[in-house]
């Protein structure tokens, strides 16, 4: 039977690895397992992160969701916490990958580092209306085996982290995937809507798409400030408790 369960640490070298294999757009498939480990434990460790797998019959995963409840948030949080880690496994896949270095200076250092600043100016001190927006959360990856895909599992895992991101008050999430890629049809079956086009640094094609969320139950408004790692499992538990997923298997 398959269960759908909160990643763990011992779980990201297999979804390192279906990351690598099946999901090759944008700069971090190219920095290579190492540094996908670091960039999904990200999730983990954040208090604003989703991270989730399934498993079948003989414990094997056959697919992972990572996920942000409120995206700003946890990027702040993520360079504050877990900034030189990913800095020293990124540039330590760079160093051994030239031609991928040569690109990333090219198209993207100059983004990364401003948004690096931005995100260690204390929320305190932003204004403008990123000061008071609501929090949005953001499905980040999904992925599956090739030989469990239109098994249902891809579904099973949004429908989650819809619940999940739901429970912390936002109404909706957004997306992006290539348009001409096999998420584009997969997110439009399941009801995303199509928001926008653009290109990336690559010259890919990209959709963004709008997920409408399951709120669970009436929240007080979202308070910005930064809670414990541990404070906000007890807060996804509870809600997991009041939504009947603690334990809970997909029949």
């Amino acid at each position: 039977m398959l269960s759908i369960e909160t990643a763990n640490e011992d779980d990201l070298v297999q979804t390192a690895d279906l990351h690598k294999r099946n999901l090759r757009l944008g700069l971090f498939p190219r920095l290579g397992r190492h540094f996908l480990r670091h960039y999904q434990e990200s999730f983990l460790r954040s208090p604003y992160g989703i991270a989730l797998v399934t498993r079948d019959e003989d414990d094997r995963i056959s697919g992972a969701l990572f996920g942000t409840t409120a995206n700003a948030e946890h990027y702040r949080w993520v360079v504050r916490n877990c900034g030189w880690e990913l800095a020293m496994a990124g540039g330590a896949a760079l160093v051994t990958r030239p031609a991928v270095a040569i690109d990333f200076a090219g198209s993207r250092a100059g983004r990364y580092l401003r948004g690096i600043g931005r995100r260690l100016i204390p929320r305190s001190a932003v204004r403008g209306p990123q000061a008071s927006s609501a929090p949005l959360p953001v499905l980040s990856h999904i992925v599956t085996r090739q030989d469990t895909r239109r098994s249902g599992i891809g579904r099973r895992l949004v429908e989650r982290f819809r619940r999940l991101a739901g429970a912390e008050g936002a109404d909706r999430a957004v997306l992006v995937t290539e348009a001409g890629g096999l998420g584009a049809p997969f997110f439009e079956r399941i009801g995303c809507i199509c928001e926008a086009e653009r290109r990336d640094e690559d010259g890919h094609v990209l959709r963004q798409y709008r997920l409408t969320l399951d709120p669970i139950e009436t929240h007080a408004p979202y308070d910005p400030s930064p809670r414990t790692h541990a404070g906000l499992l007890v807060d996804h538990d509870a809600a997991r408790q009041r939504a009947g997923l603690v334990g809970a298997h997909p029949g």
